[in-house]
C-alpha cells in the first residue's frame, strides 16, 4: 500500500495564500484524467517528507478531509521559491491504478568504477533522470546505475544498458549517456598511445647494456 498524507480542502486561494505558508501550510491542487480540480492544503512538514521519501511521479495517496477513501496519486510539480528552493505550491495528479503513466524519474550513480580506481580515469556523469511509462503502482522512486562494470578507459553506460523490470517502458532516448569513463588529462587513445611508445623509446636508449653486450662492443 502506498504511503497516505492528510491534506484538508482549501477555501483560501489567490495572494491570500501567502498566510498559509506562514502557518507553515502550502497550497496545492489535485486534478486528472477527466477530472475537476480540486483546490487543497497540506502542511509543509508533510510535504518536506513525501518529497524526500518518493519524489515525482511515485504512487502515494492522499486524504482528503471529509472525504471517505483515499486518493491515488502522484506529485507531478513543484513551485519552488526562486532563491531558496523550498516549495511553494504542489501540483498533484489523480492517477487511474490501471492505466499507465509516464515522468521522469532520476538516476542514481552506485558503485565504484576500476577505471577511476585503477585507472586514472575521470567519471563524467550524462543524464541524471530517465523518462519511462508504468502503471503507477511500478512506478520506481529512482534508476540505480553501478559504476563497477566501468573497467576501462572510455567505457560508458547509456540508457541502452537499463536493466528495468519488464512492467517498465524507457521512453528516453537509448543511446543518451549515463556514466563515461574519460581520460586523465583529456588525452585521446592516439595521444595516449603515442606518449607509452615514446615513454618506452625513451627508456630503451637509456638503458645501460647487458654484460654480453659490452663484451660484444669492446671485442
Amino acid at each position: 500500500m502506498p504511503d497516505t498524507y492528510a491534506v484538508e480542502p482549501r477555501t483560501t486561494l489567490g495572494k491570500r495564500v501567502a498566510r498559509l505558508r506562514r502557518r507553515g501550510v502550502l497550497p496545492a491542487n489535485i486534478f486528472g484524467r477527466g477530472l475537476e480540480s480540486v483546490a487543497v492544503q497540506i502542511e509543509e512538514r508533510s510535504v518536506r517528507e513525501l518529497l524526500q521519501a518518493h519524489g515525482l511521479n511515485t504512487l502515494i495517496s492522499l486524504q482528503i478531509a471529509g472525504e471517505g477513501s483515499p486518493r491515488p496519486v502522484v506529485v507531478r510539480d513543484v513551485g519552488r521559491h526562486p532563491v531558496t528552493r523550498v516549495p511553494l505550491h504542489l501540483d498533484f495528479y489523480q492517477v487511474d491504478l490501471q492505466r499507465t503513466i509516464t515522468g521522469s524519474v532520476p538516476v542514481h550513480v552506485t558503485g565504484e568504477s576500476p577505471a577511476v580506481r585503477d585507472l586514472g580515469g575521470l567519471l563524467l556523469v550524462g543524464a541524471d533522470s530517465v523518462q519511462i511509462e508504468a502503471l503507477p503502482a511500478d512506478m520506481p522512486n529512482f534508476v540505480e546505475v553501478s559504476m563497477e562494470g566501468l573497467a576501462d578507459l572510455d567505457d560508458e553506460i547509456t540508457v541502452r544498458d537499463l536493466d528495468l523490470p519488464d512492467t517498465i517502458t524507457i521512453l528516453s532516448d537509448p543511446d543518451q549517456m549515463l556514466a563515461r569513463i574519460t581520460r586523465p588529462r583529456g588525452l585521446s587513445a592516439e595521444e595516449e598511445a603515442a606518449e607509452a611508445a615514446a615513454a618506452e623509446a625513451e627508456a630503451a636508449e637509456g638503458a645501460e647494456p647487458e654484460a654480453g653486450d659490452a663484451e660484444e662492443a669492446g671485442s
